[in-house]
């Protein structure tokens, strides 16, 4: 059975420790709503709720807001499930991006998609700046210097492909 706004506002609240009174304001304000959400995505035991807040939040941009909070600590074979409940295509078409750019990001290898050139450039900005930041694959990293989408992709991929050079055990056996 599919629970109200209202219901999952006052389930969320009490599993958080507020104090029973007037939750209208949960109801009428996205940006309570949000600090609640925000707070919530910190105890793992509201999970089923900000699951079913995902489907009747009526602000799209906080229901997407909660999914992509999730979605990084989730098994990548729960990420569809969060992705699904998004009212709007929209949402659900970034939300499904992110999940795949997180099995991108999480993966063993990322060298071994650099064989196909289109598939870098599909890459957003957000995972292009994580693998600049992350990274330990020279490859992924010249790539990013190469051809990453912003000055500030390219550098920082830079910065890292420098210190792994510099750290690496041909560089301190030279």
């Amino acid at each position: 059975m599919s629970r109200s706004l209202g219901q999952v506002t006052a389930a969320l609240a009490h599993r958080l420790g507020a104090a029973p009174g007037d939750l209208s304001g949960l109801l009428h304000d996205e940006h309570e709503r949000w600090a609640l959400y925000r707070r919530a995505l910190e105890h793992p035991a509201c999970l089923p709720d900000l699951f079913d807040a995902v489907a009747v939040e009526p602000d799209p941009s906080v229901a997407l807001g909660i999914v992509l909070q999730v979605l990084g600590g989730l098994p990548p074979d729960e990420r569809a499930a969060w992705t699904d409940r998004l009212g709007t295509e929209r949402g659900r078409a970034y939300a499904a991006r992110r999940a795949r750019e997180l099995g991108i990001l999480q993966g063993a290898s990322v060298t071994a998609l650099l064989q196909d050139a289109s598939v870098p450039e599909s890459w957003s900005d957000w995972l292009q700046l994580r693998l600049a930041e992350s990274s330990q694959e020279p490859a992924v990293l010249n790539r990013l210097v190469a051809a990453g989408r912003t000055k500030r992709i390219r550098r920082l991929a830079s910065e890292r492909e420098r210190a792994i050079r510099r750290h690496s055990p041909r560089a301190e056996g030279a």
